[in-house]
């Protein structure tokens, strides 16, 4: 059997391939996720493994990429705890009844992952039918703090007011939280596994909002937890997306994760520096800015030459847009990154030979 070129790469193995995929691969900006779309509401599609599937395959028609991430969304879980989860135009996700306080706490509950959530584990059953063996099934969730930030504020936020009052009047209702969403993100993680996920991604897309001394408090803590609970079970990789600041990288001395997602807002030669002289063995995924493939082709290949010529200083790169592709995204565009590429790991190739 083949061996799965992102896996071997996060776990710290070379290979004469660069990994690459897509954060939001299956989307908006691809017709043909469109016209599933238009006739299902969001929450109904990611609840509906046949057509899941499908949608997380689409890309991979397109495309030479080397992983699928199961459609879904991080607030899924969220359904199956005791808040009803919607997706309004122009508006995001919204959930009811936000967590305010103890009381509110104590409605929820801890779901049975196989059971509550187990249509995603489906999802990826039926995907795996159609991947190519070198090509690596990721499962992902979202990690505690950025899960809670959505269920404390009821939707997305600028300025995350309800998070930080919570965090500062009601610490322990804080903790409480993320303690339940730690074990209900291991249970979810572990479905995903059992069903045929060969890598894990955790998205703690709003890390960055509270201070450097609460993320080592409280947010770090619950997501080195999930990872030691997983890898308790599985031997695979996981990769971790810390939001959009280098300075939380200085927070990860024990970070037990397998690699560092890299937003597109840093410079990845930095943060390869920053991993090593904090003595962490990781390799990186990133960090293409998303709206990069709205460029001129010249600008856009080489600002993925760039970034792959960075990705060699690394344990392991696995090249990727450091957040996800945008509806507006020209699918040719797409191509063109991939093309690129290969170009470049062809010629390491050729500098090997000689």
């Amino acid at each position: 059997m083949s061996k799965k070129t992102l896996v071997e790469v996060a776990q710290g193995r070379r290979t004469d391939r660069i990994p690459v995929w897509f954060l939001r691969q299956a989307g908006r900006y691809l017709p043909e996720y469109m016209a599933i779309r238009k006739n299902l509401e969001f929450v109904e599609l990611c609840q509906n493994p046949k057509l899941a599937a499908e949608v997380t395959l689409q890309p991979l028609r397109r495309y030479d990429v080397d992983a699928s991430i199961i459609f879904s969304d991080i607030l899924i879980p969220c359904t199956a705890m005791g808040q009803t989860l919607t997706f309004d135009k122009g508006h995001g996700p919204q959930l009811t009844q936000p967590v305010r306080g103890a009381d509110t706490l104590k409605r929820l509950v801890k779901p049975d992952a196989e059971r509550d959530l187990g249509y995603v584990g489906q999802a990826i059953v039926e995907t795996k039918k159609h991947m190519r063996p070198d090509q690596t099934m990721i499962g992902f969730a979202g990690a505690p703090f950025t899960v809670a930030s959505y269920m404390i504020e009821g939707a997305g936020s600028k300025n995350f007011t309800e998070v930080k009052k919570l965090r500062l009047q009601e610490p322990e209702t804080f903790r409480g939280l993320l303690q339940l969403l730690t074990e209900t993100t291991v249970d979810y993680l572990l479905m995903q596994v059992k069903a045929g996920a060969d890598c894990l991604m955790l998205f703690d897309t709003w890390a960055n909002q509270l201070t450097c001394a609460d993320y080592r408090d409280f947010i770090f803590p619950a997501v080195n937890e999930v990872i030691a609970q997983v890898k308790a079970h599985w031997d695979g990789p996981i990769i971790y997306y810390p939001g959009q600041s280098l300075e939380l990288i200085f927070e990860l001395a024990g970070f037990r994760g397998d690699v560092l997602a890299i937003d597109w807002r840093s410079r990845l030669p930095r943060a390869i520096a920053l991993i090593e002289n904090l003595g962490l063995n990781l390799a990186v995924q990133g960090n293409l800015d998303p709206q990069s493939l709205l460029a001129p082709e010249a600008v856009l290949r080489q600002q993925v030459r760039d970034i792959l010529e960075a990705g060699t200083k690394a344990k392991g790169h696995i090249f990727n847009v450091g957040h996800g592709l945008q509806p507006h995204t020209p699918p040719d565009a797409v191509t063109k990154v991939i093309e690129e590429v290969r170009a470049f790991e062809q010629s390491l190739r050729q500098e090997k030979m000689h």
